[in-house]
């Protein structure tokens, strides 16, 4: 199986006899898991405005500090697109107003694509088994499990008078 890849394409355009940035982003994966994809799964959001409208979780990559005024400022906007998996399997477009709005929609752009990245690791998962371990269980491991309790005997401490 190919691993996903986000394919970028940005360029100038002429709209209304005035050049605009735009950008395309598209999603390439395996054929098979774009076709269950596809089929099963095409309306499951990725990137849904409303949801980062506070900010991006930390464990997220964070906007550059140019950048992040521009990435806010297309999340107010009603031009912010929603990414679903139909979407960005198919191409989405953005005829941007600026070269910022522009690298902003490919910071969402990229968002998205972490998103399905693992939303494709939990559908190729599908019809399977998956064990779950957290690190502390390999501590068991090297355990050994004693025959007798192993408590030391207390014994009356005595007082003193």
């Amino acid at each position: 199986m190919q691993p996903p890849k986000l394919l970028v394409r940005k360029g100038m355009v002429v709209v209304q006899g005035r050049n605009r940035p735009c950008i395309q982003v598209l999603a390439v994966v395996d054929p098979a898991l774009k076709t269950k994809l596809e089929d099963l799964f095409a309306s499951e959001n990725l990137f849904k405005r409303s949801a980062y409208s506070n900010g991006f979780p930390a464990s997220m990559p964070q906007p550059t500090g140019p950048l992040a005024p521009h990435v806010a400022a297309l999340l107010k906007s009603d031009a912010c697109p929603e990414i679903t998996v139909k979407t960005i399997l198919q191409g989405q477009l953005l005829q941007a107003s600026s070269v910022w709005e522009m690298k902003a929609f490919e910071y969402v752009a990229q968002r998205a694509f972490d998103s399905l990245v693992e939303f494709c690791a939990t559908v190729v998962e599908l019809g399977r088994e998956t064990i779950y371990a957290p690190p502390e269980a390999d501590r068991f491991a090297t355990l050994e499990m004693p025959a007798a309790p192993v408590v030391p005997a207390i014994e009356a401490v005595p007082t003193a008078a």
